[in-house]
């Protein structure tokens, strides 16, 4: 006689928990994205609170370090043969694998406006990104090499 209520009871206390644990990933999400949009904005104020501080100080050897990767990474961007060429190898192989297994590769497709467009949108973004970090990179170089000329210059003494 005090089995099915005793069951109704546990029932009803698990829904409950249910319920606020449903509740209680809810709250961890919100906070989480909350934490993650203060971090971001806590790290804006910190980025622009150092370039404030590094304003007219000399370039850091990190930093300089840093340029040297940015630049060989430009480069290696720059330098189209390199990934062609180990594209072709591996539509080469891609081929011999289709001509063992007896499907021959048809290297025709077809796409659909609305990808295409998105995609050529997408390399047309790119490519700005890419125009505008090597205008950077020259820029930076030709202040470094003011900067540069301006330490091998002699300067009077008084």
């Amino acid at each position: 006689m005090y089995v099915p209520v005793y069951f109704q009871i546990l029932s009803d206390d698990i829904a409950t928990l249910q319920q606020k644990h449903t509740e209680t990933l809810t709250k961890l999400t919100e906070t989480k994205r909350r934490f993650l949009d203060l971090s971001h904005r806590v790290l804006k104020v910190i980025s622009k609170q150092e370039v404030k501080r590094k304003g007219g100080c000399s370039i850091q050897p990190d930093e300089e370090d840093l340029r040297i990767q940015l630049e060989s990474n430009l480069a290696a961007l720059n330098a189209p043969t390199q990934f062609k060429g180990r594209l072709n190898e591996l539509v080469a192989q891609l081929r011999l694998q289709q001509q063992m297994i007896g499907n021959p590769l048809d290297v025709r497709y077809s796409m659909e406006k609305s990808i295409q467009s998105d995609l050529k949108q997408h390399l047309e973004k790119q490519q700005e990104g890419l125009m505008h970090l090597t205008d950077v990179i020259r820029s930076d170089c030709e202040d470094l090499k003011l900067i540069q000329q301006g330490l091998e210059e002699p300067t009077p003494r008084r």
